[in-house]
């Protein structure tokens, strides 16, 4: 299929249009600077993505918040520092001023007059309407309950099919069998696509540029 012959893109929220690593990496340096060695910038979101994806079968009782709230307390436990309740709730928060990657607005707003744009991410609902108004969307397509793809009331209720969808993802994320999907490989300009991805691009910038391209074809 070519990208013009898909009628709505579900993007992955973070690590495709926020910057996810680069927030959690500046929320944490209170905490850090407390630590009495030197770690890599990697070194701690690695430790940390193992800390919240422990906490993810709490998701339903926790929130998003919560499950941050305590990934960040764990964190310090495993680091061997002190870190206070208050210290835990504002790192939560800080999720809502976690920043676009710079070609993501310019990428939805073109993006939108070809396609429905469903954006699929974990948010509290007081970091929702911020967010639906900085990505361009209304807040019904800003998707955290479940995956539309996988959900065929959803699906009916808004007149697509699976078919109809690219999923829009970032190589680290779990995606389901048999789905059309774009990888978005953020800092790689060569690479050979992988065989369960449709199509790669390395920004999406470089995604509105393959679809200009179709529409030439």
């Amino acid at each position: 299929m070519e990208l013009t012959d898909y009628r709505a893109l579900l993007v992955d929220c973070d690590e495709v249009l926020v910057d996810r690593d680069s927030g959690i990496w500046v929320a944490l340096q209170p905490l850090l600077e407390n630590h009495p060695g030197s770690l890599s910038k990697e070194e701690v979101l690695a430790e940390f993505k193992q800390v919240a994806q422990s906490l993810y079968p709490r998701f339903g009782e926790l929130g998003f918040g919560g499950l941050l709230c305590f990934a960040h307390r764990q964190l310090a436990q495993r680091l061997g520092l002190e870190s206070s309740w208050e210290e835990d709730m504002t790192f939560a928060r800080s999720a809502g001023d976690w920043s676009l990657f710079e070609d993501a607005p310019g990428a939805m707003l073109y993006l939108r007059k070809f396609y429905r744009l469903l954006v699929y991410g974990d948010r509290d609902n007081a970091d929702r309407e911020a967010l639906c108004e900085r990505l361009g969307i209304p807040p019904e397509d800003l998707l955290s309950w479940s995956n539309p793809l996988l959900d065929p009331a959803w699906l009916s209720a808004n007149d697509l099919e699976p078919k109809d969808i690219l999923l829009v993802s970032a190589p680290s994320a779990n995606t389901p069998a048999s789905v059309d999907l774009c990888l978005i490989r953020r800092g790689e300009t060569e690479y050979a696509p992988p065989a369960n991805a449709d199509f790669c691009a390395s920004s999406m910038a470089d995604l509105v540029a393959q679809h200009q391209l179709s529409l030439r074809r």
